[in-house]
């Protein structure tokens, strides 16, 4: 079975359980809200938009954006479309690859990726990407990984084990071991200049039959604290613009 093929029965069962919720937004997409800028007017492009939630709420909030977002499984795609039907919202899902997208040079003034890096097994050719859809001085949010904290001990019983890595969502069909300095890095590599980060969900340890929640911190309240504990965040925020 592909990797694409993989994620679309992944897609498909995480819809099945999503259907008795009625918010979809994870902490990284809030994060990502209060920190872009006005959209409107603006050619903009999600990256790994899964089953569309969050490209569906950039339109709602910035009706004049012209979004456009893309997976590369065709059953995301196929349920981010209805939910865009139902909800009368202009957005334009494509099926694509994150590493090898069909737009042109220079087509977008802001990329949107939340929690996709992870997942593609070459992410430098996806950072290289991002950057050549930009426009000079366009600027982008993503947000992925970081295991600079307890989740380090999740990884080392898989290790040990040799089982598939379980990020809490259910096994993918790839996971990248990511520390925030080597995607700082990756980001830089590709021509783009970052000018904020940030990190929340603070897992600080792992116990058997103590549920994570017990052990974390989602966010805290004083933005010093936040400073001090943000490369131990699991969930970053890189913040940017391309390199004109």
């Amino acid at each position: 079975m592909t990797s694409a093929n993989e994620y679309d029965r992944w897609h498909r069962h995480e819809a099945q359980k999503e259907q008795a919720t009625e918010e979809h937004l994870y902490p990284w997409h809030k994060t990502a809200l209060r920190l872009l800028p006005n959209l409107n007017n603006k050619d903009v492009l999600e990256l790994g938009c899964g089953r569309g939630d969050f490209a569906i709420v950039l339109a709602e909030k910035y009706r004049q954006a012209r979004i456009k977002a893309v997976d590369f499984s065709e059953s995301a795609i196929e349920i981010a479309r209805e939910k865009a039907r139902r909800s009368s919202c202009d957005v334009q899902f494509e099926v694509g690859d994150a590493t090898n997208l069909r737009f042109s040079d220079a087509s977008f003034d802001y990329v949107i990726s939340c929690e996709c890096l992870e997942h593609v097994p070459k992410p430098s050719k996806m950072t290289k990407e991002l950057a050549r859809v930009l426009r000079p001085n366009g600027a982008f949010l993503l947000t992925t990984e970081n295991y600079f904290n307890g989740m380090l001990l999740a990884w080392a019983k898989c290790l040990l084990t040799r089982a598939a890595f379980e990020s809490g969502s259910g096994v993918q069909s790839h996971e990248n071991f990511f520390l925030y300095w080597h995607v700082k890095r990756l980001l830089q590599a590709a021509g783009l200049h970052i000018e904020h980060m940030e990190s929340n969900h603070f897992q600080w340890l792992l116990l058997p039959r103590v549920a994570p929640s017990r052990l974390c911190t989602e966010q805290f309240t004083r933005a010093f604290w936040n400073r001090l504990f943000r490369p131990f965040g699991r969930h970053f925020t890189y913040v940017g613009t391309r390199v004109a």
